[in-house]
């Protein structure tokens, strides 16, 4: 994932009254949809947990389609969390910032760091949960669609998990859920839609934390998300220096005035 700044490219044009022109054309347009460029952000995060998920798809013959590893650190007391994941020698990094109600995309790449920062909706994201949770409930409610406890268990990373099985006409989901590890963690962390959004989206609801998801679609595709690491007292920063960040921030109701 790559993130340009024009208007870095915008400096370098060698015709002044061109470089302006363009400039004032990007501060109406940006004007016009009702934005600005100030969007404000750490220079450090720091992080005391860390969670790594590894997601593996499959093809309708079974064979591999493709695998990619995720990093997660989140600051508990805070709420902040960061994603993390490589192409090769490329990297990138997309952190929630709840003190600012920002996001930011960091990306690395032939040893060039370029960023992208905009604002969140705090009160936006709290009615999505909201209207996730009450679709969620729905769903759970419907004979078609509710979480069934199997009665089997395994350990994944020293917690032990039980299995539960949702099922409808187009896929079959199997759930491995830590009652202890979900203890461990507090609910307004997992529940915070700023943080983890939907990817324990079922945490909730099962009183407790998903360890592995594994999906199977009846056209014979299949997606495993498992939990490879988790450290629930892993000291982890990242840094914001050196990355040429392009911000872009929605208007409040009196700047627009």
């Amino acid at each position: 994932m790559e993130i340009k700044d024009d208007s870095a490219t915008v400096v370098e044009m060698e015709d002044a009254s061109e470089s302006s022109s363009i400039k004032i054309s990007n501060g109406v347009m940006m004007d016009a949809l009702g934005l600005t460029g100030n969007v404000d952000y750490e220079t450090d995060y720091s992080f005391d947990a860390y969670i790594q998920m590894e997601i593996t798809n499959y093809k309708k013959n079974g064979n591999l389609d493709n695998q990619i590893l995720y990093d997660n650190y989140v600051s508990k007391e805070g709420a902040d969390y960061a994603m993390e994941f490589k192409d090769d020698n490329d990297k990138s990094i997309i952190i929630f910032d709840t003190k600012n109600s920002a996001m930011l995309i960091l990306s690395e790449s032939d040893g060039e760091k370029n960023g992208f920062a905009t604002t969140i909706d705090p009160e936006a994201m709290a009615d999505l949960s909201e209207d996730y949770a009450d679709e969620n409930e729905e769903e759970i409610d419907m004979d078609s669609y509710k979480p069934v406890k199997t009665g089997k268990t395994k350990q994944i990373l020293g917690y032990s998990c039980d299995e539960y099985l949702l099922e409808d006409e187009e896929s079959e989901v199997h759930m491995w859920v830590s009652e202890k590890l979900g203890k461990e963690m507090r609910k307004e962390w997992m529940n915070n839609q700023q943080t983890f959004g939907t990817m324990f989206m079922h945490a909730y609801a099962l009183n407790g934390m998903v360890l592995e998801y594994d999906l199977m679609e009846k056209n014979g595709e299949k997606t495993i998300m498992l939990v490879t690491k988790i450290d629930m007292n892993s000291s982890h920063s990242v840094s914001t220096n050196g990355y040429t960040i392009m911000s872009m921030r929605q208007k409040t109701e009196e700047e627009k005035e």
